[in-house]
């Protein structure tokens, strides 16, 4: 499976910002208790986890973000850990969602489908939930998003090798129906 540069890029930031969170959990930094509001993230570590089978955690949320890839978009990004799929180097399996509202969702939804098409990937649309797309690479599916043109949410696996990607694949429909 390849992964597109802006991926890449993501990964890499998103294991600097794990490294920089140290034990720190992501309620402790926002002040609040360990279950967040479904208003706070498009996904909640325990849909991620009843979608899985892996334990998730919510490692860090980023209020107008700049997109790697395009940094004039702002979003609320969501990084989430499962620590008992561990990947390369021991780190835990990553995820990570993107929710980018106005006039910026439409071009992140076309950017998600010229970055999925240019890196051989096919985009289809998601068993469920309806509008919702994911991109097909070699037979895995770490990355989709689902909205409309005035809210968009990405979510993807950031560091996932090929065998836990094959294994994720079939339950990514689900995490696309567990965003809210």
């Amino acid at each position: 499976m390849r992964l597109s540069m802006s991926r890449v890029l993501v990964v890499a930031i998103a294991g600097l910002c794990l490294v920089g969170c140290g034990s720190q959990t992501a309620s402790n930094e926002a002040g609040g208790g360990q279950d967040r509001s479904s208003d706070d993230c498009p996904l909640t570590a325990e849909a991620l986890t009843k979608a899985t089978a892996l334990n998730w955690e919510l490692r860090e949320k980023k209020e107008d973000h700049p997109l790697e890839t395009a940094e004039s978009i702002k979003a609320t990004v969501c990084l989430y850990t499962a620590a008992d799929a561990p990947q390369r180097g021991s780190d835990p399996l990553v995820m990570r969602a993107d929710v980018v509202t106005g006039a910026d969702a439409a071009a992140v939804r076309k950017d998600f489908s010229d970055t999925c098409t240019e890196y051989g990937g096919k985009v289809r649309s998601s068993a469920s939930p309806e509008g919702a797309v994911v991109c097909d690479r070699d037979g895995s599916v770490v990355e989709g998003v689902i909205g409309s043109d005035d809210r968009v949410v990405s979510v993807y696996l950031g560091n996932a090798d090929k065998a836990t990607a094959a294994k994720l694949t079939p339950a990514f429909d689900q995490i696309l129906a567990a965003v809210n």
